[in-house]
């Protein structure tokens, strides 16, 4: 779009919650420390330079960081897992000491031999982010203390393009909203090397689709419980609907549920004691916050997104036309759209370049690459331009798998845990159906069992079947009055041109149902700021 936002301010605006930047193992790059005010030195390297700096002290609960030290000449390296007050060593020559540190969700580091790699996890739960600061190659956990370390500009258009919503596709969904602030690809580490350079690795292979729903259902239990228990002996259930209640449901199975919502009572079958109802704190429970088990992800995880059907039309017409019958009953496709994206040949690249050209179209059953990227009319002529040059410009990135439904349900995990990732920032929790191990299970039942359209998150109520549904809530009560108006004036969409204010003020006074998804997503973006507490929108 051509202009320069306002660069972030250096010195400020990491927020409050916790943070770790990786450092590599030169010399001299100790100097980027006067860019991390905040920050403490919390693991060196073995030739004492920093390592591992970071928010807080090395006994905080809330970065989830496990760093691996660096290798002696006479043996493997060890690896050092911060879990509240303990830290652990254990070799990671040993496969069974690998899988405990897979186990959970945190991010690894590993220095050898003057290198260093960073990774976060599979879901991108937990991220990993980079950028050059004062001539030094930086990982961090978070792209808003890069930001404000490299006094990065924001990039407008991708922060027009976040205005997409849960339709902004592959690969826009890993661009930050600065410029020279990027995303490692969730299931990639990045490597600083010893000779100043960086290199991304992949490191995660999504399992192959081939069991049955019997034999998943009894992965994804043992998944789910391994999950729970490593949150702890007491724990508290959070929100999140069917997956809030299951993991209720385990945690209170163990004697681990100390305090619920209504939902979560009413879904676990029971009435759970409350926290309120507490005579004094719990012997058994540590000191601080209980870890609250949230749900979310649960639908995106454990479901399938309804690309999987152009997928099943090739292997398997006549299920795919059963299934395709319920969805269309439900969703209210029209017939000549479907028939269209069920003829649909292109490709992941030719698929986001006609996107670029259909940004105002009408919507369409969404049995391509992912949910065909919308905007919506408020966003300016110039702003538009700017997302569908990104679209352009990025078209020639691989799908996350040859094929669209299991691309999309890919898709789908990252998009949900960028979304429990900034909500983690910002109120705390834990998000147990994120975790690697749950991911992989979910991953490796056929999709057409995990999204048959006859039963709600079939998979889910297979692992668990003692669960009861929660209602489902579709209604939302629309946002108004002076303060949103005033949100919207002074955010950055309004200050960079991305937004027409009068047409956002004009869509809050008399809402259209259409583009209700879309207002909410406006409102958030223009919530943000990019001196806040936390990475994006």
């Amino acid at each position: 779009m051509g202009r320069t936002g306002k660069p972030s301010d250096g010195r400020s605006g990491v927020g409050s919650a916790s943070w770790f930047v990786v450092l590599p193992d030169l010399v001299g790059a100790g100097r980027v420390l006067r860019r991390l005010p905040g920050g403490s030195v919390l693991v060196a390297h073995r030739s004492g330079r920093p390592w591992v700096v970071g928010s807080g002290t090395p006994v905080s609960q809330e970065d989830g960081v496990v760093v691996i030290g660096g290798a002696g000449t006479g043996g493997g390296a060890e690896v050092a897992v911060r879990l509240g007050l303990d830290v652990l060593a254990v070799p990671v020559g040993r496969g069974s000491a690998l899988d405990r540190v897979r186990a959970g969700s945190r991010h690894l580091s590993a220095s050898v031999d003057g290198g260093v790699r960073v990774q976060g996890t599979a879901s991108g739960l937990r991220r990993v982010f980079h950028a050059r600061v004062d001539g030094v190659d930086l990982a961090c956990d978070r792209a808003d203390v890069l930001a404000a370390a490299a006094s990065a500009p924001v990039d407008e258009d991708v922060l027009a393009a976040l205005l997409l919503g849960d339709r902004l596709p592959h690969p826009l969904a890993d661009l930050t909203p600065w410029r020279g602030v990027t995303a490692v690809p969730a299931g990639s580490a990045l490597e600083l090397r010893s000779d100043g350079g960086t290199r991304t690795r992949r490191w995660w292979t999504p399992p192959e689709p081939v069991l049955g729903i019997e034999d998943g259902a009894a992965g994804l239990r043992r998944a789910l419980e391994e999950a729970v228990r490593l949150r702890g002996d007491a724990v508290t259930a959070g929100p999140g609907g069917i997956g809030a209640a299951v993991l209720g449901l385990l945690a209170d199975r163990r004697g681990a549920l100390t305090a619920t919502d209504a939902a979560t009572d009413a879904a676990t079958g029971k009435a759970t004691t409350r926290a309120t109802d507490l005579p004094a704190p719990l012997p058994c429970a540590p000191p601080g916050p209980l870890p609250r088990l949230c749900g979310h992800g649960a639908d995106e995880v454990a479901g399938a997104p309804v690309e999987y059907l152009h997928d099943l039309a090739r292997r398997n017409p006549r299920a795919a036309w059963q299934h395709l019958a319920a969805h269309r009953a439900r969703h209210r496709w029209a017939v000549a759209d479907v028939l269209r994206g069920f003829a649909d040949r292109r490709d992941h690249r030719a698929w986001l370049l006609d996107q670029a050209r259909s940004l105002h179209d009408d919507a369409v059953p969404p049995l391509g690459w992912g949910a065909p990227p919308r905007l919506p009319p408020w966003v300016s002529v110039e702003a538009a331009a700017g997302v569908a040059a990104l679209l352009r410009a990025h078209s020639d990135a691989a799908p996350l798998a040859p094929q669209r439904g299991r691309h999309s349900h890919l898709h789908r995990v990252r998009a949900v845990a960028a979304s429990c990732r900034v909500a983690a920032q910002v109120g705390g929790g834990e998000f147990p159906f994120l975790d690697d191990r749950v991911v992989e299970a979910c991953l490796a039942v056929r999709a057409e069992q995990r999204g048959a359209p006859w039963t709600r998150a079939p998979l889910l109520t297979a692992a668990v079947p003692d669960v009861a549904q929660p209602r489902e809530n579709r209604t939302a009560a629309h946002p108004g009055g002076d303060r949103l108006d005033e949100l919207v004036e002074d955010s950055p969409l309004t200050a960079l041109g991305v937004v027409d204010p009068d047409a956002v003020r004009a869509q809050l006074a008399v809402p259209e149902p259409r583009w209700a998804t879309a207002l909410a997503h406006t409102l958030a973006v223009a919530a943000w700021r990019p001196g806040g507490a936390h990475e994006r929108p």
